[in-house]
């Protein structure tokens, strides 16, 4: 018997065909290699996303086969779509290579020391997967993930050229091709934390369903049992999903060393199911890879944050005014984190005050500066002049004054320290503050030494809670405030010895804790974001017990 092979033409492909080739060669059976040219191959400029139809990377070779030009199709499983073509099946599915992402960085961007993945700031990272995306943005906010097409030396290659800062690729392609990486560094990523594509390392063996000889032949030389459940079980997944290729899930399963049970991880991205606001991971256990697979579904199917992930349930109490810690929060749920808010301060508005006459006195050229959501909050329905620009200390603020219907201009990521630096006015111009009546004085200090007039206008004040109440079997506190350490110290003292980390958001929020000698970590704003610096050290605790996470 002689088996023709049909395959795509890429270096990947023709290694899959060729390795199916020795497998034959190995029962003594002879074969031939046909290349066949797919859409998916053709089409190489535009977005996976944005190419219709689900089957571009097979349609081709199924044709092929259905029409006896090859007798049997290699695949890699992942690119098959779920639903089978009628008059073919899978024949065999040999053992799989190794499930995971790898990360290949331009040493010049690699940062050991960043949150979840060892990226600098702002990093520009390639890839044409949505799955991948969405854990990209999900981890890492700040990175540029941009659009990645081609074979995989040609992705290397543009790793290496400067194209992007890294790229992200299945580690089975590279150790196939055993690639060399000279000159980037490579990071196998941890499973539970970047989960690959469901059947991801796996190749799949399809015939014609009505040839029984090369069906045999194939499923008794080459199929893997175990691995075929496997693949089957993640495979069920993305059909219980609702999704193609197109579909921001990852999911692989497997047995940890030593473990008894089979472990599944998965990753949907946010708004799958239509509504959900988070992304999320999970991890499931069972006594066969189905049974696991089922047990991760059911946590994904809510659309809520689930208790696992990057931060795996760590439980942090945002303690403040419970509503401006909610961007915050959100950040951490979407992290696997069980977020408390604690409301210790209330935000009452000061009766009186003429918010429509403070803004019709903004012309052309000025500047409303706002540092605070409860501010931009109150700007909502607000009418002013045009031409007049705004800023916003944050973008948690930023966001809130855009729900009011203002865009800003300029956003101070340090504080109001470093907003004062970035706005710009027109000749003559000045800055409108509205804000809170105990605010603290940085944007107006700094506006000041820059010689911008400033006009402040209080609009509520800080009301602090009586009998505060913390939560007490939190891993993690963050003082959002300086009112909010006032209002919880009296708590603090009646609670000594407790276990609790304390951070403080902010230098204010800092001071105020050296001011009642409460101890209290201060995130800094090395390479981002105050609230990035946070995460990032709630990750590095996070990590001191998990290890790194395989299957096999």
């Amino acid at each position: 018997m002689k088996v023709r092979i049909g395959t795509r033409g890429s270096e990947l492909a023709l290694w899959q065909a060729h390795h199916v080739a020795s497998l034959f060669k190995a029962c003594g059976v002879e074969s031939e290699i046909i290349v066949l040219k797919t859409k998916g191959d053709m089409i190489d400029n535009v977005p996976l996303s944005k190419v219709e139809g689900k089957a571009f990377f097979t349609a081709e070779i199924e044709r092929a086969l259905l029409d006896r030009e090859v007798d049997v199709a290699v695949h890699s499983h992942k690119d098959l779509p779920t639903e089978m073509t009628p008059g073919l099946v899978i024949a065999a599915v040999p053992p799989r290579a190794t499930h995971n992402e790898r990360l290949l960085v331009r040493p010049d961007a690699y940062d050991e020391h960043a949150a979840f993945l060892p990226l600098k700031l702002g990093a520009k990272v390639g890839t044409s997967a949505p799955r991948r995306l969405e854990q990209l943005k999900t981890l890492r906010p700040d990175l540029e993930v941009l659009d990645l097409r081609g074979n995989v030396p040609t992705r290397v290659r543009k790793a290496r050229e400067g194209v992007y800062d890294a790229v992200v690729l299945a580690a089975a392609g590279l150790d196939r091709l055993q690639l060399s990486t000279e000159g980037l560094v490579a990071v196998d990523l941890d499973i539970a934390l970047f989960v690959p594509a469901p059947a991801q390392g796996a190749l799949a063996i399809q015939v014609r369903s009505d040839d029984r000889a090369v069906f045999d032949l194939c499923h008794t030389q080459l199929h893997d049992a175990e691995t075929e459940r496997a693949i089957a079980a993640e495979r069920s997944l993305l059909v219980s999903a609702g999704g193609g290729c197109s579909l921001p899930l990852a999911a692989a399963v497997g047995k940890r060393p030593g473990a008894p049970r089979f472990t599944a991880y998965a990753f949907l991205g946010a708004g799958h199911p239509e509504g959900s606001t988070f992304a999320r991971w999970c991890v499931a256990d069972g006594d066969a890879p189905q049974q696991a697979i089922d047990a991760a579904l059911a946590q994904l199917a809510g659309g809520r944050a689930t208790k696992t992930g990057p931060l795996g349930g760590m439980r942090v109490a945002l303690t403040g005014s419970a509503s401006d810690g909610s961007v915050l929060g959100e950040r951490l749920a979407a992290l696997g984190a069980d977020v408390v808010q604690e409301r210790v301060i209330e935000l009452e508005p000061l009766p009186g005050v003429d918010l429509a006459g403070f803004l019709a006195r903004a012309k052309a050229g000025d500047v409303v500066a706002l540092s605070s959501r409860q501010a931009a909050r109150m700007l909502h329905g607000a009418k002013v002049a045009a031409g007049v620009k705004f800023a916003a200390v944050g973008k948690a603020c930023a966001r809130t004054l855009a729900e009011s219907g203002f865009e800003a201009s300029w956003i101070g990521e340090g504080g109001g320290r470093e907003l004062a630096q970035l706005i710009a006015v027109a000749p003559q111009g000045r800055v409108f503050w509205p804000c809170a009546q105990d605010a603290v004085l940085e944007l107006e200090d700094g506006l000041r030494a820059r010689s911008i007039p400033v006009e402040r206008l209080a609009l509520y004040h800080t009301k602090l809670a009586s009998g505060v109440q913390l939560a007490r079997d939190v891993a993690v506190r963050v003082y959002m405030s300086p009112s909010a350490v006032d209002a919880s110290i009296a708590w603090e003292r009646a609670h000594p010895g407790r276990a609790t980390l304390r951070f403080a958001l902010g230098n204010s929020t800092a001071t105020a804790c050296d001011r009642h000698a409460l101890e209290a970590r201060r995130p800094r704003c090395v390479d981002g974001p105050i609230t990035e610096e946070l995460v990032r050290e709630l990750r590095n605790l996070s990590t001191k017990s998990q290890p790194h996470e395989q299957l096999r």
